[in-house]
């Protein structure tokens, strides 16, 4: 019996040692051996392994799978600021038809769009206002404004006192960026004073005498006064002014009495250039 069990435990063992043999996978078939074990071999995955982690599920982030794409996901640009509107320089003009600046007069630039500068065109009833500017003109009477490139309507409020002229709607149109434009506001030039009844030239127009030659006017009240002028001859005068004109009531010398002169209302400070 004890010489089966010996027989029985060798087989076992022998059987074990070829198993192990077998089981060896990485170990190369000894030379002369017939064993038809063959060695094991391992394969890798190309596609990646997502590994959630611990206490929830995993998204996975899209992937850009557009020709030429990394693989990385894409993030949109953001905006841009938009562009700054070209400007330009507009002047506003308020001067009287002779070209006297006036002062201190509201005005005003108003923005009309839709509308394309080039065209020199506002069409009627097809733009509306989207920008209104305002400013005060200066001593010079200019007003500057700093503008962007469109199409202007301008005007103004008249000052008390003045007299614009009727010329309707103005415009003016900033094309280029850079660029200054100058708008003309006019008024009507103020009529002059009228001269005093006494002044030389008042006298000279009315009497219709050469104005050349100095007048020398003495005791002028605008009704009665004497005139002479330094040119040759006897030119001196008395005259007098009726009816807004000046006329010559004695040429000297003269033959006029004082009681003919006093009861023609000849004033009593000339009583001295008079005789009987």
């Amino acid at each position: 019996m004890a010489a089966i069990r010996k027989t029985w435990i060798g087989v076992v063992a022998g059987v074990t040692a070829l198993v192990l043999a077998g089981c060896a996978g990485g170990d190369p078939q000894a030379p002369g051996t017939s064993s038809s074990v063959r060695p094991t071999t391992t394969t890798t995955s190309s596609q990646p392994v997502v590994i959630a982690p611990t206490g929830g599920p995993v998204t996975a982030a899209p992937i850009d799978t557009a020709p030429g794409a990394t693989g990385a996901p894409t993030t949109p640009a953001r905006p841009g600021p938009p562009p700054t509107p070209a400007t330009g320089t507009v002047v506003l003009r308020t001067a009287t038809l002779s070209g006297v600046p006036v002062p201190a007069v509201p005005v005003y630039l108003s923005l009309q769009q839709p509308c394309d500068p080039a065209s020199h065109d506002i069409p009627v009833g097809e733009t509306t206002e989207t920008q209104r500017l305002t400013g005060v003109t200066d001593s010079s009477g200019l007003a500057t404004f700093t503008a962007a490139t469109g199409c202007y309507r301008f005007g103004m409020t008249a000052p008390a006192g003045t007299n614009p002229v009727p010329e309707g709607m103005h415009t003016l149109f900033l094309v280029d960026a850079g660029a200054t434009v100058t708008g003309q506001l006019r008024f009507q030039d103020t009529a002059p004073e009228p001269a005093p009844a006494c002044a030389e030239s008042t006298i000279e127009t009315e009497l219709g005498v050469d104005p050349a030659p100095v007048a020398d006017i003495s005791g002028c009240d605008g009704q009665w006064a004497v005139v002479r002028w330094a040119s040759p001859g006897d030119n001196q005068r008395i005259i007098t002014r009726a009816s807004g004109t000046w006329t010559t009531y004695v040429l000297f010398p003269h033959t006029t009495c004082w009681d003919t002169a006093a009861a023609d209302g000849v004033p009593d400070r000339l009583r001295q250039y008079f005789n009987c």
